[in-house]
């Protein structure tokens, strides 16, 4: 369907550059300043509900107090005739999902620059306010013709100092996109905070440097995968991705929050580490303790114990998912016991053989 360009005093507009569930983007000029900008404009919907305006506003001007060459610049906000909108730099490039189409999978190296250049942003957000941004993911990682990376859409971001929430009426609503939700965004068992946005970077991630998503399914099957599930090791889908980096993927993607990176700075050294070729900090998560399922040797796996009977997870507001099906490795104990079992039978049959032939 064809949209109608909006009419909007001091501006020029040209073409749609996008449409979300809340807003249409287009490709402006600004007539005053004779300079191309983006403008988005809430959808006629949402203008007549005071609560989506409330959240369209505050989006605007938490990202207008934030000044960072990796993050989509604010200009300016406002409101013309009962059409909200706000006007901010545009990036003529595009953005990782249409990459990653294309491309099928980005080489490992050019994603971690790209988690690089997020963190650093990420960072210096959650430096300046205590910003949560909530949505990592391709759709929302531009790349200016310039190569520079940018972070885009703070719709549902959540800031926890210095600035109003953007998630006040909604705090226990779940938000984001489920294929890159940290579980704890899911059951709203932990506060959220800079860990949250570091396992959904993790998906991200994954998903560039393997082209699939960490989960697939309807919402409700995914966010409890992320719970619950192990999506295949990086290294399934990318024979020749260097272990270092699988166990990077594999910390991001810590189930538990305190499993991850502690800050940003330490996520930043880990990927260093994995770009000149070593690994991340920290011991290894343990078995099970990973959205990723690592691929490791038999006699390894042996001798890890997986809770047999995971306990349900409760989403927000509603009854308990399911709890996957996992795989119950015996203890060691039993390891011990079974082989001295086969040690006698064998002596046994021995004896007998020699009784027979002698």
């Amino acid at each position: 369907m064809n949209l109608a360009p909006p009419q909007l005093n001091g501006f020029e507009i040209h073409s749609l550059l996008g449409r979300g569930g809340m807003s249409t983007v287009w490709e402006a000029r600004q007539i005053a300043l004779d300079r191309p900008v983006a403008v988005k404009v809430l959808d006629p919907a949402m203008s007549r509900d005071p609560e989506d305006v409330k959240r369209f506003v505050v989006e605007a001007r938490l990202a207008a107090k934030l000044s960072h060459a990796n993050l989509v610049r604010v200009f300016d906000v406002g409101n013309q005739s009962g059409v909200y909108y706000y006007v901010m730099e545009l990036i003529r490039g595009y953005d990782a999902g249409a990459w990653l189409r294309r491309k099928g999978q980005i080489d490992p190296f050019e994603s971690l620059a790209v988690a690089e250049s997020l963190a650093v942003a990420l960072e210096y957000a959650w430096n300046q306010v205590g910003l949560i941004h909530c949505d990592i993911k391709p759709a929302n990682i531009m790349i200016d013709a310039d190569g520079t990376v940018k972070l885009a859409d703070l719709g549902v971001a959540r800031c926890l100092r210095g600035h109003s929430r953007n998630t006040d009426d909604g705090a226990d609503d779940i938000t984001g996109t489920p294929a890159y939700m940290a579980p704890e965004q899911v059951t709203g068992d932990a506060p959220l905070d800079c860990r949250t946005d570091m396992y959904a970077l993790g998906a991200t991630l994954y998903h560039l440097v393997t082209g699939h998503k960490l989960f697939e399914g309807d919402d409700d099957t995914v966010m409890n995968l992320q719970c619950n599930g192990a999506a295949p090791d990086a290294r399934e889908y990318t024979p020749g991705l260097p272990d270092p980096y699988a166990a990077l993927l594999e910390k991001l993607l810590a189930r538990n929050p305190a499993m991850r990176p502690r800050h940003w700075s330490a996520a930043m050294q880990d990927m260093q580490l994995v770009r000149r070729g070593e690994y991340p900090t920290g011991e290894p998560i343990s078995a099970g303790g990973s959205s990723m399922l690592r691929r490791r040797a038999a006699a390894i796996l042996l001798q890890d114990e997986i809770e047999a009977h995971p306990t349900p997870v409760r989403r927000r507001g509603g009854a308990p998912y399911p709890a996957a099906a996992s795989l119950a490795l015996a203890p060691r104990g039993w390891l011990v016991l079974l082989a001295a079992v086969i040690f006698l039978v064998g002596f046994a049959v021995g004896v007998l053989l020699l009784r027979l032939f002698s």
